[in-house]
């Protein structure tokens, strides 16, 4: 499952100090509402993408929130700017157990070792957050259960189609922002919107997870399509170079989505993540900069 792997950020050096701290008072707000709602241990999965949901969903909607300095688990010494609108990040917050729940259960599938090991041990804890977040918003859990089933098969057959691989991971996304809107129209603006995200998402993770996939024999459509069991530094700059245009495209149609979504509040943040910060990390994860790992990094490079 390719969905919250933090690839949805800013670029930094192009935003004003005050817009930095709107976003990252957004981030530990939705952090902080995570915690309120379903406990401690989830927060520490909190990917900048949900931070960029939030942001969508108060910006749409026209809503507005206060900051306050707070301090809390992950920097208990450091008192931080923090987003105290409820209204605003409750839905990133809900979103993300559903999201963190079909991972969790997808690594226990499909992974190995270690990674069974946690994702195994997780879902217990976990699974009461799902069940209280899948009653509140039944249909977003519905879908992404569908998906998940589809992605599944696909692994399975091992399938050679950026495309059809892509899908899944899209119809999440879609319905992630399909919740967001207020009428049908708006629905199936925001839905377009999270599929072309979710096509760029599952494009750039593939890519990323390319060489870890290769050495372990995981499923991966880049891999698949090539026709390789091994990655030489050529390999990976041949099939880098073949994803640019999917990837292009992708953020194409992402743009021309976004244009149309209606946007209240926050736009020049949100301008920076779509026209700027995407394609900072995927030419990142092309050149293998990108630190896919530490959520409190967001890069210069």
């Amino acid at each position: 499952m390719r969905t919250l792997f933090g690839y949805v950020r800013p670029y930094k050096p192009f935003m004003r100090v005050y817009e930095y701290e709107v976003y990252r008072s957004v981030y530990c707000g939705v952090c902080k509402s995570i915690a309120r709602e379903f406990g401690e241990l989830p927060r520490f999965t909190l990917s900048y993408d949900l931070a960029f949901l939030a942001l969508m969903d108060m910006s749409v909607h026209g809503i507005r929130f206060e900051a306050e300095q707070q301090r809390c688990i992950a920097h208990p010494l450091v008192k931080r700017n923090c987003a105290v609108c409820t209204e605003g990040l409750e839905y990133a917050a809900y979103a993300s157990i559903i999201l963190l729940f079909h991972k969790l259960n997808d690594d226990k599938s499909d992974g190995r070792g270690v990674k069974k090991l946690v994702s195994s041990a997780g879902i217990p804890f976990i699974t009461s957050a799902y069940i209280k977040a899948r009653k509140k918003y039944p249909s977003l859990a519905a879908k992404v259960e569908k998906q998940m089933r589809a992605q599944a098969e696909l692994e399975k057959e091992r399938c050679p189609s950026i495309d059809r691989a892509c899908e899944p991971t899209a119809r999440i996304m879609q319905a992630v922002f399909f919740e967001l809107g207020e009428d049908a129209v708006q629905k199936k603006r925001l839905g377009s919107f999270g599929y072309f995200l979710g096509r760029f998402i599952y494009l750039t993770d593939a890519l990323d997870d390319l060489r870890g996939d290769a050495l372990k024999g995981r499923y991966n459509p880049l891999l698949c399509r090539s026709g390789l069991d091994k990655l030489s530094d050529e390999d990976f700059k041949r099939i880098a170079d073949s994803t640019v245009f999917s990837v292009n495209m992708s953020l194409g149609l992402l743009a021309d989505a976004y244009c149309k979504c209606n946007i209240v509040n926050y736009r020049p943040i949100l301008d920076n993540i779509i026209y700027l910060g995407l394609k900072n990390v995927f030419k990142q994860v092309r050149e293998e900069t990108f630190h896919k790992r530490n959520k409190e990094r967001i890069e210069f490079k």
